[in-house]
């Protein structure tokens, strides 16, 4: 295990374009840390800078307190999984999971090991050792069966597990993984999402993972870096993450579907708090937002999960049903309210209908007030 400090950290191409901007990160011994964002975001770069595979042009990289911004990959004991899986095709599983041990023999020649008896006798030792490796990594992952096949003859799964495994081989100090799970279909990557959190709590090792995917993301981290533009828009647990985003980017970045964005004016008035948005006005608001308003209008965006708004109340605001899909065990509906498209999700219920009109009420202890702008930052 290890700790990874990054102070300021941050990439410049040439000509001036930035693509990490000063990443300050601390990631614990034994930690799961996901990087993610939207394409071009800066994550895999960041990754890589910490694999030794990117220069780093501002701040410092520390691994165990050691500082290693010019330190070359192999020499930082970090292990990498790509997305491609990066396998030999003409060896089989077992030499490609032993393959890096290989390379780092202490005994790599054979005419000395002919001979020198003790010289072979310790190359035997030194190569059952890798053996033992091997097959121990194969046993944890599930493919002890497959140590004699070629990748060609692998499903995607059983690939993406040998890169694992050959990851796992060389015991590392730090796990790094630049979406690896990208190439799979949909029911694959759920299982292997399982099987790499499982592989993590029984290696507690520490671990640095990219992805695009945001459910991958809460579902795996013991926090998440949510990036954009190369920036750190929120350091947080996955759980805190959605309960309380750090700005509007986030909060319409993460959770499927994304939080409805309502662009409008927060208004105190003598018998409480109102926000309205054209036609739309939402009235009854919670006391605690009379600070943010101030006792003057202000431009502001209320944001609120589907899973907040409630189809069918006696009171709210009046929306027309335009879509709705299934999901089996729920069903997300499409509104429109005035010029604003909502998004709600709800139990199946077969009395709604495409084209109906419907009350909708907004629960107001789980909305959330952010600034106007693209990135907007949480008010509450």
């Amino acid at each position: 295990m290890a700790t990874i400090q990054l102070q300021g950290v941050g990439k410049i191409y040439p000509g001036g374009i930035r693509a990490v901007a000063s990443i300050d990160l601390h990631i614990q011994h034994g930690e799961f840390v996901v990087l993610v964002g939207p394409s071009g975001c800066g994550k895999s770069t960041l990754l890589r800078m910490v694999a030794g595979l990117e220069t780093i042009t501002e701040g410092s990289l520390r691994i165990d307190d050691a500082m290693v911004n010019d330190l070359p990959p192999q020499d930082r004991d970090i292990a990498m999984v790509f997305q491609n899986y990066a396998l030999y095709p003409h060896l089989d599983v077992r030499t490609n999971m032993a393959f890096g041990l290989l390379r780092r023999r202490k005994f790599p020649s054979r005419m000395k090991a002919l001979l020198s008896r003790a010289y072979a006798q310790a190359r035997a030792a030194e190569q059952a050792s890798i053996n033992q490796r091997v097959l121990g990594a194969a046993r944890t992952l599930g493919i002890e069966q497959l140590l004699a096949r070629k990748p060609a003859a692998l499903s995607g799964g059983q690939r993406q597990r040998v890169a694992v495994g050959r990851a796992m081989v060389r015991e590392p100090k730090v796990f790094l993984f630049d979406e690896p799970l990208s190439n799979l279909d949909a029911k694959l990557r759920v299982e292997m999402r399982a099987e790499l959190r499982m592989l993590h709590r029984r290696l507690g090792a520490t671990m640095l993972y990219v992805t695009h995917d945001q459910e991958e993301a809460m579902s795996l981290g013991d926090r998440v870096v949510v990036l954009k533009d190369g920036l750190a828009q929120q350091i947080a647990s996955p759980r805190e993450v959605y309960e309380k985003p750090a700005n509007r980017f986030v909060a319409s970045f993460v959770g499927t579907p994304s939080m409805n964005m309502i662009e409008g004016r927060l208004i105190a008035e003598p018998g409480g708090m109102s926000f309205t948005s054209g036609a739309l006005r939402v009235e009854g608001l919670v006391e605690s937002w009379r600070n943010i308003a101030r006792d003057t209008p202000r431009d502001c965006v209320l944001g609120v999960r589907p899973e907040h708004l409630r189809i069918g109340q006696s009171l709210g605001l009046q929306a027309t049903i335009e879509a709705i899909e299934h999901y089996g065990d729920r069903m997300d509906v499409l509104l429109r309210a005035g010029n604003h498209k909502l998004v709600a999700r709800t139990a199946p219920d077969a009395s709604l209908r495409e084209g109906a009109t419907v009350s909708v009420a907004i629960d107001l202890h789980m909305c959330h007030l952010f600034e106007s702008g693209e990135v907007g930052r949480r008010l509450l």
